[in-house]
């Protein structure tokens, strides 16, 4: 046999498990709009059950831009609102997320053209214990732990970090946790992307003038944030 075959039945068990801890998808299920969920077929029941209204952030290390961004005043930071599947209403590959990213700027989304993906560490950083987004998968109720700033978030998200040559990174915002996937190919592991941006001379200004008008409410804010 081959010594190429463990190798590749390694990265079909990589991205099968990619979101870990989701139940398997049923086989079919129309959305509320009778339309099918490209790529799943409808059959996530977040994209079939009408969505419940979030309650408003409460958090101020978020700012509204009211162009689609958020300032992030405690990583120095812009992302956007909405992720890609909010926009576009496909999951994407970490191949398709380079493509996603270059259409982004293109347009000059929000005004600004340097978007990229963001790393690791950038991802964790929205991780919150205190924020919960309903987010069901099969029969199985999950919960997204985002500020509700960014609507009605999903699951996964590609990270910039490449993991040898065929994988790169993700982050699961119900566990809290990253995991690797394969990069390419028609398994799009139910990920989504959420582009950031660095901060321009004027918006570090603002960030700065934000930081020291909130003060200890900040400080609280993320002090609770993983309790």
């Amino acid at each position: 046999m081959p010594e190429i075959l463990p190798g590749k039945i390694k990265r079909l068990l990589l991205t099968a498990i990619a979101c870990w801890g989701l139940a398997a998808l049923p086989a079919f299920a129309e959305d509320q709009d009778n339309q099918f969920d490209p790529g799943f077929d409808g059959q996530i029941l977040t994209m079939t059950q009408p969505k419940a209204e979030l309650p408003p952030s409460t958090n101020p290390r978020y700012k509204d831009n009211g162009d689609g961004s958020v300032l992030d005043v405690v990583e120095d930071l812009v992302w956007t609102r909405e992720d890609s599947y909010q926009r576009t209403k496909d999951w994407v590959n970490w191949n398709d997320a380079q493509t996603y990213i270059r259409k982004l700027n293109e347009e000059k989304f929000g005004g600004a053209s340097n978007w990229r993906l963001p790393n690791k560490k950038e991802l964790a950083s929205l991780y919150d214990e205190n924020s919960s987004i309903p987010w069901n998968y099969y029969w199985t109720k999950n919960e997204v732990h985002l500020d509700p700033i960014f609507g009605h978030s999903h699951c996964c998200y590609w990270t910039s970090e490449e993991y040898r040559e065929e994988m790169a990174w993700g982050f699961n915002y119900i566990r809290g946790r990253p995991y690797i996937s394969s990069k390419g190919g028609i398994q799009k592991s139910l990920t989504a992307v959420r582009p950031v941006r660095g901060l321009t001379d004027e918006e570090k200004q603002k960030a700065q003038a934000l930081k020291a008008e909130l003060g200890d409410a900040l400080k609280m804010s993320q002090e609770t944030r993983h309790e």
